[in-house]
């Protein structure tokens, strides 16, 4: 019989495996519907989205997951409440600056006016719709978050081959279908929270302040990671503009396939490494550092796998006019590796409630990739970016480990004391 874990981690596997699957559907479907440049606006499309979730999210996926441990239901529902009123309040300002900033946005992002005017929807929807997945993660209820995550990939799926079918092939395709999609996905997840007594009605002051208290002082970390996580794809879109972005983003997307064995093992594994470090066995670091290298390897491995197999496969899987995005794949890969490596020691600097060094990690790494990879762009062009992406989490995870082993001391030698 599966543990816990092992079937958290195969639930959770299974969720990431769906909702990774959508945009890897639909990629040779799109590049032979949509130009580079068309595909290229619906990266930024989902790039500003993702990046305003972020910052307008107000960190209450954070709060709302830590909370859970420490809060009556009835406290819970409020609270829970309380983050959504929240969240929806600044993405309202959000959506106020997109309507007075269109212009200059647009023309930045060299995105059509429509795209950019439903950009704080998609924002909006994501944020939400983390708040009830992060709930369902907190209170041990996986289906649930596979159930929401289904629905979306489905949507996703479903809503844009409509669109190509009945309308017309532009970038709207990929863009307004994923905004119903997350936003289906959002309407159930609000209705299986609440059957389910995991939200309330109704805004707490007090609840409030406790959210801006744990959530606004990590802002600067959340807006560097993500600055961080696309800087490539912002370096790209200004240096080689839309049609770059939509060649650099096949690579990317192909690569993502990463994604489905890194994540899962991240949500699952994360409770399991506090509740091992908390009871402060010598014998226990030991596996935990042996795990940890165990997990390397077949990071590795899968790493190898997914180039080879998307190298031999490229001319299958997206149309010809997106040939000069092959190379980036090797390079594009390696970043996720190094990804997956960074998620297995950043774990320590929030179990030591260390959040300020990884803020200034975090910012100190955007500092130096800005450039580095401005420099590598221009000078190599698309391969550049590939490079930078490597290097940029390289760096990353080398110094969130040596923070983390200061932290939190480990046999990272494997020595006995």
């Amino acid at each position: 019989m599966a543990t816990p874990l092992a079937r958290s981690v195969l639930i959770y596997g299974a969720a990431f495996a769906v909702a990774g699957a959508a945009p890897f559907v639909l990629l040779p479907v799109l590049t032979r519907h949509l130009t580079p440049a068309q595909f290229g606006e619906v990266t930024a499309f989902l790039m500003l989205s993702a990046l305003l979730a972020n910052v307008a999210g107000l960190g209450a996926p954070g709060f709302v997951s830590v909370r859970y441990f420490k809060s009556s239901t009835a406290e819970f529902k409020g609270l829970v409440a309380t983050s959504l009123l929240a969240v929806c309040a600044a993405h309202a300002v959000a959506a106020l600056a997109f309507v007075l900033l269109h212009a200059p946005l647009s023309t930045a992002l060299d995105m059509s006016y429509s795209l950019t005017m439903v950009v704080p929807m998609a924002a909006l929807c994501v944020s939400i719709n983390l708040v009830f997945l992060v709930s369902f993660q907190s209170s041990a209820q996986p289906m649930l978050y596979l159930t929401a995550r289904v629905l979306q990939a489905t949507g996703e799926v479903l809503f844009c081959l409509l669109w190509l079918w009945l309308y017309t092939s532009d970038a709207g395709a990929r863009a307004f279908t994923y905004t119903a999609a997350v936003a289906l996905s959002t309407v159930l997840a609000l209705y299986l929270s609440y059957r389910r007594g995991l939200v309330g009605a109704g805004l707490s002051l007090a609840h409030l302040r406790n959210l801006a208290a744990m959530g606004l002082p990590v802002l600067p970390h959340i807006v560097a990671g993500s600055a961080l996580v696309y800087l490539d794809r912002m370096v790209v879109s200004s240096v080689l503009g839309t049609e770059g972005l939509g060649l650099y983003m096949a690579a990317m997307q192909i690569s993502m396939l990463m994604m489905v064995l890194i994540e899962p093992v991240h949500r699952a594994l994360a409770p399991w490494l506090f509740q091992q470090l908390s009871k402060k066995d010598p014998g226990l670091h030991r596996l935990i550092v042996r795990r940890t290298y165990q997990l390397y390897g077949v990071l590795i491995i899968a790493g190898v796998l997914v180039a080879g197999l998307a190298h031999v496969l490229f001319s299958s899987l997206v149309d010809a006019r997106y040939a000069a995005a092959r190379p980036l794949v090797g390079w594009v890969v390696l970043g996720y590796v190094l990804q997956g490596m960074y998620y297995s020691v950043v774990g320590y600097l929030m179990y030591a409630e260390k959040t300020g060094r990884l803020s200034l990690i975090t910012g100190s790494t955007v500092v130096v990739g800005v450039p580095l990879s401005y420099a590598l762009t221009t000078s190599l062009g698309l391969q550049g970016a590939g490079i930078s992406f490597a290097l940029n989490n390289a760096l990353l995870f080398v110094l969130i480990w040596l923070a983390a082993s200061k932290a939190v001391p480990m046999p990272w030698l494997l020595r006995r004391a």
